[in-house]
C-alpha cells in the first residue's frame, strides 16, 4: 500500500477543513496546507465528486464537509481521491490497455483484496474528528483497531533459539 501525495493532500484538507467548523475559503485552504490555490482547487475538485465536501459559489463561496467531521471517515476521504487503497492487481487500465494474462486465474488476487478489506474495514472506522486529537491518541485507537503482532520466526534463522542439548 502506498499512500500518494495528493492522498495525503486531501486528507489534510479534509482536516482542515473539520478544525474550520467544516467551512473555509479556498485560499485560506491553500495558505493553511502551504500549497498552491491551484492545486488545493483540483484536490477540491475530486473530493467535492467524490461527495467529501461540496462547494458555495458566489460572495461568500467556500468549502464546507458534506458531512459533520464524526461522520467523514479517512476511507471516504481515500476513495474519492482513488478508486483502492491499495492497489494490487493490474487491469487493463494500468497494464498500458494490454489485459493481465491471468485474469482468469489469479493467486494472489485473493491476496490483494484480503488486504484491501482489512486496511479499508480499519479506515473506515477512523473519522476526521479522531484525526484531530493528538499523535499518541490516534496511534491507541489505531492499535486497538489493528493490533501490532510480533513476526513469527522462521525455523533455522539467526534470530530463533535453538533448544541445547
Amino acid at each position: 500500500m502506498k499512500v500518494t501525495k495528493e492522498e495525503e493532500q486531501g486528507l489534510r484538507l479534509a482536516l482542515s477543513l473539520a478544525r474550520t467548523d467544516g467551512k473555509s475559503t479556498l485560499s485560506d485552504l491553500a495558505a493553511r496546507e502551504q500549497l498552491s490555490v491551484a492545486l488545493t482547487a483540483k484536490i477540491l475538485g475530486k473530493l467535492r465528486r467524490g461527495g467529501v465536501v461540496h462547494a458555495l459559489r458566489g460572495r461568500n463561496g467556500r468549502y464546507e464537509l458534506s458531512a459533520p467531521p464524526d461522520e467523514v471517515s479517512v476511507a471516504d476521504v481515500l476513495h474519492a481521491l482513488a478508486p483502492a487503497v491499495v492497489r494490487g492487481c493490474f487491469n487493463a487500465e494500468q497494464n498500458g490497455g494490454e489485459p493481465c494474462p491471468h485474469v482468469d486465474d489469479c493467486s494472489l488476487r485473493p491476496v490483494w483484496q484480503h488486504i484491501e478489506q482489512q486496511v479499508s474495514g480499519v479506515l473506515e472506522q477512523i473519522t476526521l474528528v479522531d484525526l484531530l486529537r493528538e499523535e499518541q491518541q490516534v496511534n491507541e485507537q489505531v492499535e486497538r483497531l489493528w493490533p501490532r503482532r510480533s513476526s513469527p520466526r522462521r525455523p533455522g534463522s539467526s534470530c530463533d533459539p535453538t533448544p541445547s542439548g
